[in-house]
């Protein structure tokens, strides 16, 4: 089912005539995860982006679906339990995003460090019992000797062991984009880059629809709904204050950021989780991805611009001198750095005076006495079981206001866009098979095991076009391929929405970006039958985010 450009214009068209049962302002992976969830339930709901999808907070995480060991430790046990559990059914329901990926904890005698030796045991043993996780990934320890020949960059001063457990690589932005493409297929309308300006009221003062605009022809319009959430993660409170200013601020959120070398300059065999070393109890990733390795988080709160936070020297030193703790032979500097990007987690103000690092990961549904429900807080890994709390509530008010029931429906067990694949093993096999089609198009097997893995199932739709188009204007046919698909599957409309989310192209491939970037925009501009001008903002807001991510 087409989910393109055109088809935003027809959702758009339907909202602006059809009353909805629901409409979620927000199209990150929390406004995703209660989409599909009313999607799958009947209930007539729509979704408006301001800016393009997981163009906030999902497309800005550590990229890993992950429990949160470190949660254990400021005593969260429900919430590490409850999250952990949801990684095993994200990966049933997207294994082609979602990786059961073994992290190496390193256990070091300093002081200050999160986990000694008995106390990591002690953690990684409640965190399997808490997972429910499977024989084959219960964790293990290895003693200093296999530590080191396991990741023999690590600083070797002071190392004791370390422990191995189970955790999940994943693409932020492409599984909120696959949720919202499944909740497509049941019906939701979807929409990005359209604003919620204002409110709607009934003649009682409650909300019943939003005042949108259309941010890409200024057109403002209405919306109608029984009920509407926010669900816009960092932006929660500036929705919250629209419908009542008065109202109190429900937000604090902390700035990551993550940096990304060239994986010769940081070898890592694997995801690593590390204390610092600098005595600031602050834990840190490192991740292999592609050719590359890339390494974070900061957690400082922020006061800036929302929608763009910024990369500071500040944090880049403070990166540096932690990566270089932990691996004293890299000596990287600024000049080893070849992307980074800063992420905002909408964490819940619990009062001044707290470290940013022990603010509670948990989520928040509240309800305004004008009507807005307002879903914040929360985890990228915990989004279904947000989903689930909200659409109960949105479920009893629909109930209420005009009698409507719906039916029970488990999204456990539902299956993500491109999701149709088999578990474990069983992918390896199904690249093989499908990658066969790929080549039998003309394109090299490793380009085509590359397209399965990034689409799962999806892949079928790519590899059954005879051609890409008719001109490829210097694209390679896998390149080419994956274009179309998102153009006509993925609902892109500028070259930085293909290049930033729905491929990793910005952040791990930068030499690849500069030499497809004309051709795309080629191609974009054809298919969009965009003027000149319109040609060159869209080539100019890719250059600017290239010069921000890339810092050249």
């Amino acid at each position: 089912m087409p989910f393109s450009g055109k088809t935003r214009q027809e959702n758009i068209e339907t909202m602006k005539q059809t009353p909805l049962d629901l409409l979620i302002i927000g199209g990150g992976i929390t406004g995703a995860g209660i989409l599909l969830e009313a999607g799958a339930k009947g209930i007539s709901n729509g979704l408006i982006e301001m800016q393009d999808f997981a163009a906030g907070t999902s497309s800005r995480s550590t990229k890993l679906i992950h429990g949160g060991l470190r949660y254990l430790k400021q005593i969260e046990v429900e919430l590490v339990a409850d999250v952990s559990r949801e990684r095993e059914i994200i990966y049933n329901n997207a294994s082609h995003i979602v990786k059961p990926t073994p992290m190496t904890l390193p256990i070091y005698e300093e002081s200050g460090a999160s986990f000694d030796s008995f106390s990591a045991k002690v953690a990684l043993k409640l965190y399997d019992d808490l997972s429910d996780v499977q024989e084959e990934y219960k964790h293990y320890f290895l003693d200093r000797e296999d530590t080191l020949n396991r990741e023999p960059a690590l600083n070797k001063d002071g190392l004791l062991e370390s422990g191995v457990y189970l955790d999940y690589t994943s693409d932020d932005a492409r599984l909120t984009l696959e949720i919202l493409k499944k909740a497509h297929g049941y019906g939701s309308l979807i929409a990005n880059y359209v604003r919620a300006v204002d409110f709607i009221y009934d003649a009682t003062e409650q909300i019943c629809g939003v005042k949108a605009e259309d941010v890409l022809t200024g057109e403002v319009f209405d919306i109608q709904a029984t009920v509407v959430i926010n669900a816009t993660g960092p932006w929660s409170d500036t929705i919250r204050k629209m419908s009542t200013p008065e109202t109190e601020s429900l937000m604090r959120p902390t700035k990551g950021v993550h940096l990304v070398v060239d994986k010769n300059r940081l070898p890592v065999n694997g995801p690593i989780y590390t204390d610092t070393g600098l005595q600031d109890n602050r834990m840190i990733f490192i991740v292999p991805r592609r050719d590359k390795t890339y390494f974070g988080t900061t957690d400082t709160d922020y006061q800036g611009d929302i929608a763009d936070p910024k990369v500071t020297d500040e944090d880049i030193v403070y990166l540096l001198k932690a990566v270089n703790q932990r691996f004293p032979e890299a000596h990287l500097t600024n000049e080893d750095i070849e992307a980074s990007w800063a992420g905002l987690r909408p964490l819940i103000s619990e009062g001044k005076g707290k470290d940013p690092s022990a603010v509670s990961r948990g989520s928040s549904l509240k309800e305004s006495s004008d009507g807005l429900m307002t879903i914040a807080g929360g985890k990228l890994t915990d989004y279904r079981r947000m989903a689930e709390g909200s659409i109960d509530l949105v479920e009893k008010r629909l109930k209420e206001k005009s009698g409507k029931e719906f039916p029970k429906v488990e999204t456990k067990a539902i299956k993500l866009s491109g999701g149709d694949v088999p578990l474990g093993d069983g992918f390896g096999k199904y690249i093989e098979e499908l990658s066969a089609k790929g080549v039998q198009l003309g394109l090299p097997k490793s380009e085509a095991m590359r397209l399965v893995e990034w689409y799962g199932s999806n892949a079928e739709i790519l590899f059954n076009e005879t051609e890409a188009f008719d001109q490829l204007h210097g694209l390679n046919h896998g390149e080419g391929l994956s274009l179309k698909y998102s153009l006509e599957n993925e609902m892109t409309l500028t070259p930085t929405d293909y290049f930033s989310r729905r491929t990793d192209t910005l952040l791990f491939d930068h030499p690849h970006l500069q030499e497809i970037k004309e051709p795309v925009i080629k191609i974009m501009a054809d298919f969009y039958h965009w003027d000149e001008a319109t040609k060159r903002k869209m080539s100019d807001e890719l250059e600017d985010m290239i010069h921000e991510v890339n810092r050249s």
